[in-house]
């Protein structure tokens, strides 16, 4: 994006979705997840001029969000690449009490990320930042 005010910057960690498929033991389908790129999708989708800042490895998982946002329009300048992190990933089950969530974002790329990594120009510009408690946890 150029200089131009933003309507809305994303902060957080993409973290790619296995959800196990119905009838199949064993088997997942691949998808993005993490509230933070979902928020950003969802806004450009609605005209919204968004911005996602954050890191991912340098892996399948962090190339498929990279295509996901160059292809709905989200501006991902202010996300790194980790050359030794992995992309936070977590799976999706579905058991009698509903969805069951296990994470493998131990050491992930998004978890280097700190404050001295924050886009404070790209901040400025933004109408609005969002981030989710989970984003400011770590």
């Amino acid at each position: 994006m150029t200089d131009a005010a933003i309507d809305i910057l994303c902060i957080g960690e993409p973290l790619g979705e296995f959800n196990a498929t119905r009838g199949e033991a064993g088997a997942f389908r691949f998808g993005h997840g993490g509230d933070t790129s979902n928020c950003a999708v969802a806004a450009a989708r609605q005209g919204a001029r968004a911005a996602y800042a954050g890191a991912l490895g340098d892996d399948a998982a962090g190339r498929s969000f990279r295509e996901l946002w160059a292809r709905e329009g989200v501006d991902d300048g202010a996300v790194s690449t980790h050359a030794s992190a992995p992309t936070g990933l977590y799976f999706v089950d579905h058991g009698p009490r509903g969805h069951v969530f296990s994470y493998a974002r131990a050491g992930s790329a998004a978890s280097h990320y700190g404050p001295r990594d924050l886009p404070s120009a790209l901040i400025a510009r933004a109408k609005v930042v969002q981030a989710s408690g989970i984003s400011q946890a770590i």
